[in-house]
């Protein structure tokens, strides 16, 4: 009786121990996705999201579901982007753009180094455009950075992804041939 008495102690110490550990990978897996990157979602929502367009006016267009809005203006010239949003929408947002006009993209001018914002600025380097940007977003981007509250380490970048044409209070662009649709970068915040 004592054998069945030790077989059926370890039986139930092993079957604790299973339960047990059962629940602890069930927590930590639990844990681990409460401590999933914030950037992690947003890009995995990009990747899903559709492109809207919503015309402002003349030649403007606000491009939405890419992380940060993007902004296109049209005309004789070309294109130009404000902001580049999240590289997995490359392909919505160049079929988006290319519905607006099917003149060639020419510049990006980049409002800050977040990613929702230059993520995509490899691919519209890769299309032809210029990148305009201030000198700190230059900086930033070509720098690591760690965001403490996002549980995520930004990656310098450096190559076609960085801007080439840097001002550092103020730039002008006359593009698409009118005084009215002069474009003025000014420093931003970061």
């Amino acid at each position: 009786m004592s054998n069945e008495k030790n077989t059926a102690s370890r039986r139930r110490f092993l079957l604790n121990i299973g339960v047990i550990t059962t629940g602890l990978l069930l927590d930590s897996k639990h844990i681990l996705a409460q401590a999933e990157s914030p950037v992690i979602t947003i890009r995995n929502e990009a990747a899903k999201s559709p492109i809207k367009v919503t015309p402002l006016r003349g030649n403007i267009h606000v491009l939405e579901g890419s992380g940060g809005n993007i902004a296109v203006f049209a005309g004789p010239d070309g294109k130009l982007m404000v902001d580049a949003g999240i590289a997995v929408s490359q392909q919505k947002i160049l079929t988006e753009m290319n519905k607006i006009s099917a003149g060639p993209l020419k510049y990006l001018i980049n409002s800050h180094w977040h990613f929702d914002h230059a993520d995509g600025n490899k691919w519209v380097h890769d299309a032809g455009a210029t990148i305009i940007a201030h000198e700190k977003t230059r900086e930033n981007l070509s720098k690591t950075i760690r965001v403490e509250d996002w549980n995520y380490t930004f990656p310098g970048t450096s190559g076609g992804a960085l801007p080439t044409v840097v001002f550092q209070q103020e730039h002008v662009l006359k593009f698409n041939g009118s005084e009215n649709q002069t474009c003025i970068c000014r420093r931003m915040t970061c």
